[in-house]
């Protein structure tokens, strides 16, 4: 794949390189090594292949969803138990 001209510093060439993708989510920290990306060889810009972000965005999504549906179901109402004394025995 050929280098394509920088947008940040309008000199350097960006060319295709794996590097790590970092993603602050909150109080966590994504990480996923050997991420597609252009960097450039003069300012060191870099910015990330699209299809690999929307790729990233789907994932977090399905991921939030699921995580919505468990806490969800954790939360669903429980039947309240029945005393003792208002049990019917059978003899």
């Amino acid at each position: 794949m050929s280098s394509i001209q920088c947008e940040e510093c309008g000199v350097g060439r960006c060319r295709f390189v794996s590097t790590p993708y970092l993603l602050q989510l909150g109080k966590h920290m994504l990480v996923m090594p050997d991420s597609p990306s252009y960097v450039c060889d003069i300012c060191g810009n870099r910015f990330y292949d699209d299809e690999f972000l929307h790729g990233v965005h789907y994932l977090l999504k399905q991921a939030a969803e699921d995580s919505r549906r468990r806490a969800k179901r954790r939360r669903a109402p429980h039947t309240e138990p029945v005393p003792v004394s208002q049990v019917r025995r059978s003899r």
